[in-house]
């Protein structure tokens, strides 16, 4: 009995602080015993004629304003549903909002977007914002005391046949309160982030606070490590942020690169993990964790720990504020909104870099910024000759390794041409250019070209005609990637684990620690390692993409130290370079004697250290102790041999 009296005093006392403020209570299950002094009302895109066709259609470049409300009152509940022929209307479709006649819009977001994710449609459904089987809703609450006005924005190119809509809002009597804020939503987009600087989310002015993020993201080198990014909130001008996070994936209220993949919960999810193309769609709400702000809010993120990734970046903060608000900058235009459909890297040679050679060619640089976010630097280089069996070259220099592997990424257009790509007397490659819009079309790869003396390469395209549709024998370029033609030291022995011991994450022993291969090298022993296990030497190969992975090799593979050896035979005395890669520190020996250590937490890719190693005429010795702190444990390692007369073999013919 004493338990339900408890029950309804709470029941009673929720009630009572509902019922002191009306603009909270039309969004409590508490205060639905409360009768209401209200009216509601739906706008929708009924049909008016009284028959069936309950949509609007939108024309190109249309503005149809789908709500005039006059005040006091508060939205409660906003439902849309689209059908559109263009693949990213999404991202296309301006939504916008404005109260009490203000000028400048509270709300700017591609609808996909405000209610979500701008990638895809992905039903999913939260507390505040959802795409529900084929819908999109929105029950954030939005107050205003003169006038509400709500309109879409069609700029897809093409016609919209059907826009559906309900507007609720309930009409109130008296004019809100002073400390009930507005609601305001913002878009923007950094399509490459490489700079140093953190991601800004939003730069707010006035009073009021921040109650929700959804962010889009997408990497350039296909891993997920812009999630090492930890957000940074700055309130009312402060030096140092009052919030400081440990990861991005850790704001979103996840974990470990949101390794259990997508879920949904009131205040928070993940709507979409694609890891084929890394991809990532979070969001969070703050309810009882929203950030107040009387003079400003800065909210930033970084991209990648110490802002060491390049990611395509994109966001939707909510927030409400006392009016005015600072104006948005200007809504970048349609074509760089829609998802990238090419992911072309960050190290690239930018095609426009490029003065190619040739009889009666014509080039010059073309701004693509009207095609899509896709081109590196937003342009590319077109050439454009007088047709078949005419040709151009371009050429790169500076090359210092004996092969390379080159990705050409071009365009296709309605006046493009095909190619054919030389180097070295051989065909490497062709282009088909035709296609009836401007797309990025993706790369062709150019695989193990020979550098000259002089270290260049010289790329010869030629015409071999154009598709009966095509209107010219234009070529677009818009980048070259070029990576070295790596040859990674083919197999190994490898011995251990051997303890690491770890006094702090900068001090980790293991690799000033003498274990026994550093005194012998005899495959026959066995010895004492990690946890009192019995060690000996075994013999594996090394995969085709270099990364030698040791956490499924060693038992334990954390706090341990590994070792792996080969032999390299030359036919005299030299220095040769050694290229490595660790998760994490590493120490190499040549013939029995250190040559250098680097102790530090990393991921390993390859080529990240490059030394010269003094190689004498005969059998050589390389032994690599590679140590792990947490977490992955791998290693790369190469020699690059520029004659071709290296034998690197662990077994010692």
């Amino acid at each position: 009995m004493r338990f339900c009296k408890l029950i309804v005093l709470f029941f009673l006392a929720t009630v009572v602080i509902f019922a002191q403020s009306s603009e909270l209570l039309f969004f409590s299950p508490w205060s639905l015993p409360i009768l209401r002094d209200s009216r509601l009302y739906q706008i929708s895109s009924f049909d008016r004629t009284g028959g069936n066709d309950d949509r609007i259609n939108l024309k190109p470049d249309e503005t149809r304003v789908i709500a005039n409300i006059d005040g006091p009152g508060i939205i409660t509940r906003i439902w849309i549903t689209i059908d559109s022929r263009d693949p990213y209307f999404l991202r296309r479709i301006l939504l916008r909002m404005y109260w009490d006649g203000e000028k400048n819009p509270s709300v700017e977001v591609p609808v996909g977007d405000f209610f979500g994710t701008g990638f895809e449609y992905r039903h999913y459904v939260s507390q505040f914002v959802g795409m529900s089987s084929g819908g999109y809703y929105c029950y954030f609450p939005m107050p205003f005391n003169k006038s509400a006005k709500i309109e879409v924005v069609n700029e897809t190119g093409m016609e919209v046949y059907a826009f559906y809509y309900h507007i609720d809002y309930q009409k109130v009597k008296e004019e809100l309160p002073e400390n009930v804020g507005y609601f305001h939503a913002f878009w923007k987009r950094d399509i490459k982030m490489n700079s140093k600087k953190n991601y800004v989310v939003l730069e707010a002015e006035g009073e009021g606070q921040f109650v929700g993020l959804n962010m889009n993201m997408q990497s350039y080198d296909g891993r997920l490590w812009f999630l090492e990014g930890d957000e940074m909130v700055y309130v009312d001008g402060e030096k140092f942020p009052s919030v400081y996070g440990t990861g991005t994936e850790d704001y979103f209220t996840s974990g470990w690169y949101f390794n259990k993949g997508e879920f949904c919960a009131p205040y928070h999810g993940l709507i979409i993990k694609d890891d084929s193309l890394a991809r990532i769609a979070a969001y969070r709400f703050h309810v009882g964790d929203a950030i107040p702000f009387n003079k400003s809010l800065k909210f930033t993120i970084e991209h990648g720990h110490a802002n060491t990734e390049v990611v395509d970046y994109s966001s939707t903060a909510y927030w409400y504020q006392k009016e005015p608000h600072k104006p948005f900058p200007p809504m970048i235009k349609a074509s760089l909104r829609i998802p990238l459909r090419v992911v072309v890297p960050a190290d690239v040679i930018e095609g426009e870099d490029f003065k190619p050679k040739g009889r009666n060619i014509e080039y010059s640089i073309e701004d693509m910024s009207d095609y899509g976010p896709d081109w590196s630097g937003l342009k590319q280089l077109r050439v454009t000759t007088r047709g078949k069996g005419r040709e151009f070259y371009i050429t790169l220099d500076g090359l210092e390794e004996d092969k390379y592997n080159l990705d050409v990424y071009y365009t296709k257009g309605e006046d493009y041409g095909n190619y054919k790509i030389f180097a070295n007397g051989k065909t490497l490659g062709k282009i088909e250019g035709f296609s009836e819009t401007v797309v990025p079309a993706g790369k062709v790869s150019l695989k193990s070209i020979t550098p000259d003396k002089k270290g260049k390469i010289k790329l010869s395209f030629k015409c071999t005609g154009k598709a009966k549709k095509s209107s010219g024998y234009a070529i677009g370029i818009d980048a070259l990637h070029v990576e070295p033609d790596r040859k990674y030291i083919s197999e190994w022995y490898i011995i251990g684990p051997f303890p690491n011991p770890r006094r702090s994450e900068k001090e980790r022993l293991g690799l000033d620690i003498v274990y026994p291969p550093e005194r012998e090298i005899n495959f026959e022993k066995v010895y004492v390692g990690a946890d009192s296990q019995l060690v000996s030497w075994k013999l594996y190969k090394t995969p085709k993409d270099g990364r030698f992975h040791l956490w499924d090799k060693v038992k334990p593979y954390e706090l341990v130290v590994t070792y792996a050896f080969t032999y390299i035979y030359s036919p005299n005395e030299r220095d040769v370079p050694l290229l490595i890669g660790s998760d994490d520190g590493i120490k190499v020996f040549v013939n029995g004697k250190p040559v250098y250590k680097k102790l530090l937490v990393r991921i390993s890719e390859p080529d990240q250290d490059r030394i010269n190693i003094h190689l004498k005429k005969g059998w050589n010795t390389l032994l690599l102790k590679i140590e792990n702190n947490f977490g992955g444990y791998a290693f790369f390692a190469r020699v690059i041999d520029f004659d071709n007369e290296l034998i690197i073999t662990p077994v010692r013919k």
